[in-house]
Formats: structure tokens, C-alpha cells, sequence
């Protein structure tokens, strides 16, 4: 069982960092930004790039390839905005998603083209994984731990205790009377897209540490990502955290629990094992998304309309 926590705690600090992302742009924007799921691919495969090619030790080629790919897919973020989304700021919320998922399949598409539609992976060496009581967890996983998490406190400190902060809430409360009090809201919104997609790509970094990555990576966990966001409240950055704790956990309890003996007593079966196999992981986001959607539209953390 502990293995399960260490492997749901690196699956939700992956989801968390796109999916605050995702909300941040929600919040100020109100439209559900499809692209920021490519920006982990981009950032994932730019920071693969520069490993490749320095001439350092590998862990200070993988620091710097992080670095630069969150710069990189931070100011993508601002030119997508730029070239898109500014363009179309007075349009209804779903044509911003339209043009959001167009984009982020433009993304996709140029990723293959440069890289490939094979799987790649980081040039990690080869580690004895750590064990902690009858889990193990390996230094690459531990790594995606404490990224995740001093980055979620450099966000929190960012929107607590600084005055960009303080603007971003503004902004994301009540644009007009932002800009009535002095407040640049483009520029605002400039950087909540750069933070937003450097978020983006930190986490398809981490998950390219634990994982493989390739051009179709951000589909594959786009349902995740929105069900972390939606679950949490859509518009919350820390109700995307919860939200990506909850669907991570889900997943992976969901796989190691049997089934069989709640399902006989529904007399739907009469095995006496019956586990849910790796390839339905995705509908067990579906799943809890819809629960939590029953029980409360708005999500754990979602603001009254």
C-alpha cells in the first residue's frame, strides 16, 4: 500500500503543475485552454534536446535542459496569447476552447515533425531505487517530489506575499476594476500565461523523468489534467493540487483493489479476483469527475456563481 501512495504522490505532483497552469488561465481568461497539456510536451522534449547536446554531467544537463525549456515554453505561452487568444478576447468562451484544442494540435503536430512519434526518454543512469518500509521510490522519482513541491511553494509565495500577486487575484476577481485601480491587465495576463506554461512544462518534464515521452503525451493526459482541475474547482489554483491528489489517488487505488467480492454481491459476477487493468486508468478520472460533479458542480473548491 505504500507503494501506491509514493506512486499516486509523483503521479499528482506531474498533474498538479499542468493543471495549475490550466486553472490560472481560467481564472482570469474564463475559457478552458486546451494548449496548456502541449506545453508539457513541448517543454518535455525541449529539455530532452538540451540534455543531449551539453557536455555536462548528466544531472547538471538535465538542470539546465529544465530551466531552459520553462523559459522557452513560458514565452510560447505569451505569443500564443499574442497571436491568438488577445485576438480574440471579446469572442464566446467556446471559441476560445476551438481555437485553444486547433493550437494545441498545431503543437502536437510540430513536435512530430521535429522529433519524431516514437517514445524517447531522458538519459538517466542507472539507480538502486531507495526502499522506504515496503515501498521504493527511485532518486528520479524523489527528484519530481521535491521539484513539485518547491515549486507549488514559490506559486504560493508568488500570490501571497508579493504584489504581482496581489495583481494576478485583482485581475482574476474583477478585470474592469482592476484597470480602474491602476493595474496593466494585459500585462497581467502576459504573465499569467508565462507562469502558466512554464508550469505546464515543468510537469511534462517531470513526467518524462518517471516515464517516456512522445508527441502524443499531452492528449493522453488531458483527461487527467481537466479532471484535476474540474474536481478541485476550475478557477482555484489549490483546488487544482486537490484535485490532482484526488484523481491520482483514484487511479492508482482503483488498480489494486479487487473487485470481485463487491461485484458479487450485485450478482454481476462470480470470480474471486477481478482487477481493474492498467489500459482503463483514464476512465477512473472520468469516473471520479463525474461523482464529484454530482455531488458538487462546482468542484471541492470552486467559488459560488
Amino acid at each position: 500500500m505504500f507503494q501506491v501512495i509514493i506512486d499516486s504522490l509523483i503521479r499528482a505532483s506531474e498533474l498538479a503543475l499542468i493543471a495549475v497552469g490550466l486553472t490560472m488561465v481560467y481564472d482570469v481568461l474564463r475559457f478552458a485552454s486546451f494548449v496548456h497539456v502541449q506545453f508539457g510536451t513541448v517543454g518535455a522534449f525541449i529539455a530532452l534536446a538540451i540534455s543531449l547536446v551539453l557536455p555536462l554531467p548528466i544531472g547538471w544537463a538535465i538542470l539546465v535542459g529544465v530551466i531552459v525549456a520553462c523559459l522557452v515554453t513560458g514565452y510560447l505561452g505569451v505569443l500564443s496569447d499574442r497571436l491568438v487568444f488577445s485576438r480574440l478576447r471579446s469572442s464566446p468562451a467556446a471559441i476560445l476552447m476551438i481555437a485553444s484544442f486547433g493550437l494545441g494540435m498545431v503543437m502536437q503536430y510540430s513536435v512530430q515533425a521535429i522529433w519524431g512519434a516514437g517514445a524517447r526518454s531522458f538519459p538517466l543512469p542507472l539507480t538502486r531505487p531507495w526502499v522506504i518500509w515496503d515501498g521504493r521510490i527511485s532518486p528520479s522519482g524523489a527528484a519530481v517530489l521535491i521539484a513539485a513541491l518547491l515549486a507549488m511553494l514559490a506559486f504560493h509565495l508568488l500570490l501571497t506575499r508579493t504584489k504581482l500577486g496581489i495583481a494576478m487575484r485583482a485581475t482574476a476577481d474583477n478585470p474592469p476594476l482592476a484597470e480602474a485601480s491602476g493595474i496593466y491587465t494585459e500585462r497581467i495576463i502576459r504573465i499569467v500565461w508565462f507562469i502558466g506554461a512554464a508550469l505546464g512544462a515543468l510537469g511534462g518534464i517531470m513526467l518524462g523523468l518517471v516515464a517516456q515521452i512522445q508527441s502524443s503525451m499531452g492528449f493522453e493526459i488531458m483527461v487527467a489534467v481537466f479532471a484535476a482541475a474540474i474536481v478541485g474547482g476550475i478557477g482555484n489554483v489549490y483546488g487544482a493540487v486537490l484535485g490532482a491528489m484526488i484523481v491520482s489517488f483514484a487511479e492508482n487505488v482503483g488498480l489494486v483493489v479487487n473487485w470481485a467480492p463487491l461485484l458479487q454481491l450485485t450478482g454481476l459476477t462470480s470470480a474471486t479476483d477481478l482487477y481493474i487493468p492498467v489500459g482503463y486508468k483514464t476512465g477512473i478520472a472520468f469516473v471520479i469527475l463525474i461523482l464529484i460533479l454530482l455531488v458538487r458542480p462546482r468542484g471541492l473548491l470552486g467559488r459560488r456563481s
